[in-house]
């Protein structure tokens, strides 16, 4: 799908059926398309695949008649069962006169609906594109936050493995963010020392140093919350595995208080018992044996509390 915007009074604008703007949008370009981008405009085949490969890592290289920049960034989240948040590639391909760009899905490029950012240029757009993906994935370091807090409430109370796989994914996903916005540190880096090169101005320059340094938070921040994840694993599969232990103990004294009723049932359910109590009558006798089983069942409730008291005064 190609689409194209404008840069009018600071905002990205699309542009208007059959007129080309300063920015070129390819999201999941067909054959033709790619045979387009390859003959037509030059860009090297292998860097164009790379761009819509998600495994690709950030770097920029330069062409005879463009500068080839991949930049890493999140997908769009979906709220299903496993909890995965993944990353992507972006190709962005600066010419002269626009700046082509290269996606393997749609997705949004540009923050709509905020001030004006800085970066009014070609290489400013290129600035734009880094700094929506690094907010980006701010974004979704929160949320990734806020969910694993949430997994460590439902934790606390859990018996079984879902709470523990969701937990595990956000783990993973933050080992891929991580990668991921070193992998842009990095391509920050290099842009900020061939600043001269690529044409950015001062403003930019100074655009391109606030985007490093949300980078860089990121980047830690990614780090801090798969590092507590990790170091909270162990502690939340021994809770699942505690409540779960607490349960059967629960099972296990119901089972001990009714075992010795089942035998009392038993011989009031047989014939000898109507023989021993033949000469009392039958409500009676049958009451009798209900007190008796409701006696032994509390004595044996007592003796199995009282075992378990001395047994957890002696492990203290």
């Amino acid at each position: 799908m190609f689409r194209c915007y404008d840069l009018v009074d600071g905002r990205v604008q699309s542009c208007p059926e059959g007129q080309l703007g300063i920015i070129q949008v390819y999201s999941a370009p067909t054959e033709e398309e790619k045979r387009y981008l390859v003959d037509q405009c030059g860009i090297d085949e292998h860097t164009l695949v790379s761009a819509l490969d998600e495994d690709e890592i950030s770097r920029v290289e330069y062409e005879h008649n463009h500068i080839a920049v991949i930049l890493k960034r999140p997908r769009n989240f979906q709220v299903d069962r496993t909890m995965a948040f993944k990353v992507s590639s972006i190709g962005a391909f600066l010419f002269k006169d626009r700046i082509v760009v290269l996606q393997a899905e749609p997705m949004p490029l540009f923050e709509h609906g905020r001030m004006p950012l800085r970066g009014n240029t070609i290489q400013g757009v290129l600035l734009r594109l880094l700094h929506h993906s690094t907010h980006h994935f701010l974004q979704h370091l929160r949320i990734i936050r806020n969910i694993s807090d949430e997994i460590e409430n439902k934790i606390e109370f859990a018996v079984t493995n879902k709470s523990l796989v969701n937990m595990f994914s956000l783990l993973k996903s933050l080992t891929y963010y991580e990668s991921a916005t070193s992998a842009n540190q990095l391509l920050l880096l290099k842009l900020k020392n061939d600043a001269g090169k690529i044409g950015f101005n001062e403003e930019e320059l100074d655009f391109l140093d606030d985007i490093t340094v949300e980078n860089k938070q990121c980047d830690n921040l990614a780090g801090i919350y798969a590092g507590i994840l990790t170091g909270m694993s162990d502690a939340r599969v021994s809770v699942v595995s505690n409540n779960l232990a607490g349960i059967m103990k629960y099972l296990a004294v119901i089972n001990i208080v009714f075992m010795p009723l089942t035998v009392i049932t038993g011989l009031g359910g047989m014939s000898e018992f109507t023989m021993m109590t033949e000469g009392i009558w039958w409500p009676h006798a049958y009451s009798a044996l209900v007190l008796v089983m409701v006696i032994v069942g509390y004595v044996t409730y007592l003796l199995v509390k009282q075992i378990g008291t001395n047994n957890s005064g002696r492990r203290r």
